[in-house]
């Protein structure tokens, strides 16, 4: 019986060491197996569909041993996100697990051009191309423009922003999260008159002033 339960013990220690050796591995191969910033970013950075990096083979613990804490939160408590040059790696965690990825993508560049300001929020218009859409118009959060960008500002001031690639469903419309905002240049003096017309028609219709 002596033997017998000596064997039995060795082999339940056997198994606990083997299981502990593959969580170990598996551990490590997962901290292996995480890019780097700028690895990921150069391999991604012209996905035609950014949002659909979901097959991955590691987790949060795993990003942030090889990344370090997230230089910015997201809109909601299940995302974070990490600068890289003037781009930002941006994450998405399970709500059930917090530990599980759900998706990695890269933010969103969009330019803008500055219309007017209304107490604490910028009124600005989408601009791609080289083409103002002045009908298209969003509204900025001051607390999101540092002191050198909101000196700079003037109507048809170029800004350009980085963006987690949501705009919410109103109008004049805004923008979910926002990473950076920096000033790029002035439209020409031919556009400024119908971005007047339209500061009028927001004025007029969306802040109540005349």
């Amino acid at each position: 019986m002596k033997n017998s339960t000596k064997v039995m013990m060795a082999k339940i220690m056997a198994m606990a060491l083997i299981v502990s050796m593959a969580s170990a591995f598996a551990a490590c191969k997962k901290k292996s197996n995480v890019p780097t910033k700028e690895a990921f970013l150069n391999e991604h950075i012209n996905d035609p569909d950014p949002h659909g990096m979901k097959n991955l083979d590691f987790d949060r613990e795993a990003l942030i041993k090889a990344w370090g804490e997230p230089d910015v939160g997201g809109s909601y408590g299940s995302s974070s996100g990490w600068k890289c040059g003037e781009k930002f790696i941006l994450v998405g965690y399970d709500p059930d697990d917090s530990n599980k990825i759900n998706e990695m993508y890269i933010s969103y560049t969009q330019e803008l051009v500055y219309l007017f300001s209304n107490a604490s929020l910028h009124y600005v218009c989408t601009r791609k191309d080289g083409v103002t859409d002045e009908h298209n118009c969003i509204m900025i959060e001051d607390s999101h423009l540092d002191e050198q960008t909101r000196k700079s500002l003037k109507q048809g001031t170029i800004l350009q922003i980085e963006f987690d690639g949501y705009f919410l469903d109103t109008y004049p419309g805004q923008i979910s999260t926002i990473y950076s905002v920096k000033t790029i240049g002035q439209v020409d003096d031919s556009e400024i008159p119908a971005l007047q017309e339209q500061e009028k028609y927001i004025r007029e219709n969306y802040t109540g002033e005349q």
